[in-house]
């Protein structure tokens, strides 16, 4: 790994992807990035899944906002002068995201409104499997189509399931496809043939055996004023899944020294191989593979004057040294079988545990810092 290796990908970069396992700091990892970027000069946005409660509160998020919190200059350039760089981090709300959608791709904004104070269109939207995924999907995209900001940092779900949001318009598209929807749409004339007639007449006396004539009525005109959105959908599923797989892009992998941790970021790395995505490289998260370690305290036995107690307490000190020594240690070992093999262009730094520093927006600034240096 180079020096500097993960500032120039902040530096050069529109996107960066960050995957990784549960509880390993991938939310906080994509803060301070965001907050490196933003005070080296880049306009950033942060789009995040469900951060901790102690980290919304220190980055003053509001649940379920909808638009970007915006981080006053004041907290962001606390430590010197105000720079040109500007952070907002946005926690993630599906509704909100599909309903802009909508009113996005309808063909006119009398159908947007038809949809969306529909009464079925809550139940659509949070049931429909995809939409959650989908609505990641569709953020991004559209905060890269806008170019409001230079660098978008997206905090994917803490599971296998990070990369659904490359799939789920797809998946959502399968859902509403034009086949499916006609089935529920105005009947057709003649040109529909007496074949599909069949099928519409199945789909009504099937439904309304169920849920009776008046609610499946209902339900027939609701999905079939989707039917002007697929175009849209498909277009913007094709356009992100180019800019994912462009130069613009990186995936960066989030990991803790954690046995299971790792074996999630191999699972990663590999996938993004099959993928065909760009991998940019590893994060060893809440990791002592770092020289602030104890220094050796044996020194300080001159000191005690022959005193027990403070040899007690010297020799007491030793052995936790040593057992630091000894973790600190097995990390370096961890972050040297990450590096090895890595392709060209690819970094492994490690990244501290924040803990208690997180309470205030300034640990973000410090943790920022020490990842940019790597």
């Amino acid at each position: 790994m180079s020096t500097g290796a993960l500032r120039r990908l902040l530096r050069d970069k529109r996107i960066v992807v960050l995957c990784g396992a549960g509880g390993v700091g991938k939310t906080t990892t994509a803060a301070a990035l965001g907050v490196a970027a933003a005070r080296a000069g880049r306009r950033v946005l942060v789009l995040t899944i469900d951060p901790a409660r102690r980290l919304a509160e220190t980055m003053g998020l509001q649940e379920s906002g909808s638009e970007p919190t915006s981080i006053p200059p004041e907290r962001l350039f606390a430590d010197g002068p105000w720079g040109p760089g500007l952070l907002d981090v946005w926690m993630l709300d599906p509704r909100a995201i599909f309903e802009r959608m909508v009113h996005q791709l309808a063909p006119t904004p009398e159908a947007a409104r038809a949809i969306v104070d529909h009464r079925l269109y809550r139940f659509l939207s949070e049931l429909v499997a995809g939409v959650q995924e989908y609505a990641a999907a569709e953020a991004l995209d559209a905060f890269l189509t806008d170019g409001r900001y230079e660098f978008i940092l997206l905090d994917t779900p803490p599971s296998r399931h990070a990369l659904d949001f490359l799939d789920a318009p797809g998946r959502l598209a399968r859902f509403l496809d034009e086949r499916i929807v006609s089935l529920f749409g105005p009947k057709k004339g003649a040109r529909g043939g007496r074949l599909w007639h069949g099928a519409q007449a199945v789909v009504d006396r099937v439904l309304a055996g169920i849920f009776g004539a008046g609610f499946t009525q209902e339900m027939r005109g609701f999905i079939g004023a989707f039917g002007g959105l697929f175009s849209g959908m498909r277009l913007h599923t094709e356009r992100l899944h180019q800019r994912l797989a462009s130069p613009d892009a990186a995936f960066l992998l989030v990991t803790s020294p954690e046995p299971a941790s790792l074996r999630e970021a191999t699972w990663f790395r590999e996938t993004l191989a099959a993928r065909r995505l760009p991998f940019a490289g590893y994060v060893l998260n809440r990791s002592w593979a770092h020289d602030d370690v104890l220094a050796a305290p044996e020194a300080l036995l001159e000191h005690t004057g022959g005193d027990r107690h403070a040899e007690h307490a010297v020799a007491a000190l030793a052995r936790l040294a040593a057992v630091e020594q000894e973790r600190a240690q097995a990390h370096r070992d961890v972050l040297d079988r990450l590096t090895r093999h890595l392709p060209s262009g690819t970094l492994a730094v490690a990244a501290p545990d924040a803990g208690a520093e997180l309470e205030e927006f300034s640990g973000l600034v410090r943790l920022g810092d020490a990842l940019a240096a790597g």
